[in-house]
């Protein structure tokens, strides 16, 4: 085969992206955030002199915008700031990237990096410290609470409350991010719900930027939605960026063998109310991924047509009581059962007290089971 050149008709450049970046990096980040950087590079060989509104200028943006894609991609060890000896910024320096496998992604609050103290002799920024902090904060492995933790009432916030909330950067921030990534401005009563998560609820601004793209993903841009995941994972004691992160990749992929075994949509967002199901036979029941899985599959065989979420629930329910913990359990139960159905048909009486293996009921009472359904209804229709 004949050899082929690739050229251009004129004199265009090019910029170099790291493949890391387009892997991992922009996966997550704002679009806005992704559009600066992109114009960092393309700005990193013209030897010319940059500044923040000339940057704006170009995007057609404000100078807060472009100062908060800089300070999410110092956030996420992307950039970082050079000063001189007088404490003035200048230069911004693209960092060398990699892949999660190859380095620990930092967790960091995405503009504390940013606060120097203005006391302070130098503005230079220690960064081996603030790697080693948050690198010791990323690596705590996720532990759920053994009991729930129930969440503080939400507060009747008045004018003054909010104006003063306002004023705090981290705050505009995570108002400036619902506005851009949901597609329209908050209201006056949608920002009393956003004051509770990050107030009340005591959310960093880490831990909220993860709960708004959480919401995007899965198409939720909804106040009250975002509201109802915010508390569910504080009742999980989630306090992390790190902890969501964790939580929602196992809650996922057992809500897909769920959904695939008991024949629901995979595509449907799973809803709140679904995840505390799930992560109550996952955290409060402690039972692994199989067991769930063979949960469904004794549901779907005593109920063809009509197993559902709520069954499966009674079945995991019943598996606690009797503290099954293997799949040799669930297999001890059933023989146990069959040696009971056997003996009360010759009119004798077996041992033990193993419940029927097949007939489970869907809750712990109509009345669970009515509100489990409504709430349901709401959040899917919501």
């Amino acid at each position: 085969m004949k050899t082929i050149t690739i050229s251009t008709e004129n004199c265009e450049t090019y910029s170099s992206i790291s493949n890391f970046f387009i892997d991992y990096y922009m996966t997550e980040a704002n679009g806005e955030f992704v559009k600066v950087y992109l114009y960092l590079v393309r700005l990193l060989n013209t030897n010319s002199n940059i500044t923040v509104a000339g940057i704006a200028d170009h995007f057609n943006l404000t100078e807060n915008d472009i100062c908060r894609a800089i300070k999410y991609w110092i956030s996420r060890d992307v950039l970082k700031l050079n000063y001189d000896g007088k404490g003035h910024l200048k230069g911004i320096v693209l960092l060398p990237l990699h892949s999660p496998s190859l380095d620990l992604k930092m967790e960091t609050d995405a503009v504390s990096i940013l606060r120097l103290d203005a006391a302070s002799d130098t503005r230079q920024v220690n960064y081996d410290n603030v790697a080693a902090a948050t690198k010791e904060i990323a690596t705590t492995a996720y532990a759920p609470a053994n009991t729930e933790i129930s969440p503080p009432a939400k507060p009747n916030y008045s004018s003054t409350d909010v104006e003063k909330a306002m004023k705090d950067s981290d705050f505009e921030d995570i108002i400036y991010l619902i506005n851009t990534l949901f597609g329209r401005p908050v209201t006056q009563n949608q920002i009393s719900s956003i004051l509770y998560i990050y107030d009340t609820l005591h959310f960093s601004l880490d831990l909220f930027e993860y709960l708004i793209e959480y919401c995007v993903d899965r198409g939720k841009k909804n106040i009250r939605y975002m509201e109802s995941v915010a508390i569910g994972w504080y009742k999980d004691g989630i306090r992390t960026r790190q902890q969501a992160k964790d939580q929602v990749y196992q809650t996922n992929s057992v809500a897909k063998t769920v959904f695939k075994a008991l024949g629901i949509r995979s595509d449907r967002t799973i809803t709140p109310a679904e995840i505390e199901i799930i992560n109550t036979w996952t955290n409060d029941y402690g039972f692994s991924e199989e067991l769930i899985g063979k949960a469904c599959e004794v549901a779907t065989l005593s109920k063809p047509t009509g197993a559902t979420l709520n069954y499966v629930n009674g079945i995991l329910e019943d598996w606690s009581r009797n503290n099954v913990k293997t799949l040799a359990d669930v297999d001890a139960i059933r023989k146990a059962h069959s040696a009971k159905l056997t003996s009360e048909k010759s009119g004798t009486k077996s041992t033990g007290t193993i419940s029927n293996f097949n007939d489970f009921r869907q809750s712990t009472s109509d009345k669970a089971i009515d509100d489990m359904e409504r709430r349901l209804r709401k959040e899917v229709n919501g």
